[in-house]
């Protein structure tokens, strides 16, 4: 046990069976996120589970003003998402989605009052990476599929996978401050970036390679100084060459490259039929689409008609019915919940950037890692939620907002700790 004057570390003794539970469940969370068939339910539910008996015992709970608007923030989306659905009549079904902002409180509180081990979050992590790379390299070699989609769907797959490494790049640059043997887990954390970037590259997810450059500016913004700016600058020199290595050598990267190319030039000669070229059809249908009804949005029924009968006024072409949903989560959104559901979402993300902006040039490297990959994630999923409806699926909703309320429980009891131990180290 460190002695009462020392500030906690992350791998301290002494967690409280509450905090185990989550830890544990966290883990399993992400360990079998994209390794089995829906596995991460079951540290999904675990994390319920506990989170009942916790507000089941009446603790005394304390809150900052942060913590109450995330709270707000969470339960505006469940209640805006009940609200529309109640208004336009829409399928029970349509409250799936924001009942897991509900569900998801009682797990913020108890994150926040028995935060995770991080030994055990970036275990989660780095095992997620290695499966995700082992499903990729499975379907690739052994099944013979043109690209890797695992059992969540090859987009959602290769987002994630990457969403792994990053974590994992994050913890490999913190570890002699979060872990007893650095050494080790530097090394595991390698074989994590390396499983989940091969996952990533093996899905074909164009839409997450674009938010490698907003990772490498975060952990830019947290990490460079003057003392390092050379090792910085040959980094980025490295990465960069190896990207342009990649682009025209890996044949999966090289392929959706040139593919993306191709469908940006056939839009523009009018065919509407490749993958890009149906998403801008069904963007540009949505400029005439939501501003007929900005507020409430329309309803499911009301949408799909709306495009079958601009389909058959010759307006646009079938493209705009044949895809299942926008590949946009804001414009989703948007279109069905109107500007009441989409102004608590854009709400949300706006506080959990702050929140974990304002810690990434923190003295402490504990909080700054924390804040790395707090922002990496909501930035990310901004980035990738220009092309899909991250927020609209049920296992990349659940991974953003359990990733989400880690962090921040653990950020949060982190900074409380340290003030405790000393009131002027943060």
């Amino acid at each position: 046990m460190p002695s009462p004057m020392q500030p906690l570390t992350p791998y301290s003794d002494g967690a409280t069976p509450l905090s185990s539970w989550a830890s544990y469940s966290v883990f399993l969370f992400f360990a079998f996120m994209l390794g089995t068939p829906r596995g991460y339910a079951l540290g999904a539910v675990l994390l319920i589970v506990g989170s009942f008996y916790y507000l089941a015992r009446r603790p005394a709970i304390s809150l900052t003003r942060d913590d109450k608007i995330m709270v707000a923030l969470m339960l505006s989306v469940f209640v805006v998402g009940a609200i529309s659905w109640r208004y336009h009549g829409n399928d029970l079904q349509s409250l799936d989605l924001p009942s897991r902002y509900l569900l998801a409180i009682p797990i913020f509180l108890l994150m926040l009052a028995h935060p995770v081990k991080l030994s055990w979050l970036n275990a989660g992590f780095i095992v997620g990476g290695i499966a995700a790379g082992t499903v990729a390299a499975w379907e690739r070699y052994s099944l013979g599929a043109e690209r890797a989609a695992g059992f969540t769907g090859g987009i959602q797959f290769g987002d994630l996978a990457l969403m792994m490494a990053v974590f994992c790049v994050a913890a490999f640059v913190a570890s002699d401050w979060l872990f007893r043997k650095p050494a080790l887990w530097r090394a595991a954390s390698l074989l994590g970036i390396a499983g989940g970037s091969y996952a990533s590259i093996m899905s074909g997810a164009r839409g997450g390679w674009v938010a490698i450059p907003f990772v490498v500016l975060v952990f830019c913004a947290a990490y460079l100084r003057r003392s390092n700016v050379k090792w910085i600058v040959a980094t980025l020199l490295g990465l960069l060459a190896v990207s342009v290595i990649a682009v025209s050598t890996v044949p999966m990267v090289e392929s959706r490259y040139e593919r993306a190319i191709e469908d940006v030039q056939m839009y523009r000669q009018g065919d509407t039929e490749s993958s890009l070229g149906a998403r801008f059809e069904v963007w540009r249908a949505l400029t005439v689409i939501i501003p007929q009804k900005p507020y409430m949005g329309w309803s499911e029924a009301g949408y799909k008609s709306e495009k079958e009968r601009l389909v058959a006024s010759g307006a646009f072409t079938t493209s705009v019915t044949k895809l299942a949903n926008t590949h946009n989560t804001f414009l989703e959104v948007w279109v069905l919940q109107g500007l009441l559901g989409l102004m608590p979402v854009l709400a949300l993300l706006a506080l959990s950037l702050v929140y974990f902006g304002r810690r990434l040039r923190s003295a402490d490297p504990v909080a700054q890692y924390l804040a790395v990959c707090g922002v990496s994630l909501v930035g990310c999923f901004v980035i990738f939620s220009q092309t899909q409806i991250m927020l609209g699926r049920n296992n990349t909703l659940l991974f953003f907002i359990i990733s989400l309320i880690t962090f921040w429980g653990a950020l949060r009891c982190h900074i409380k700790t340290q003030l405790i131990h000393n009131p002027h180290a943060l």
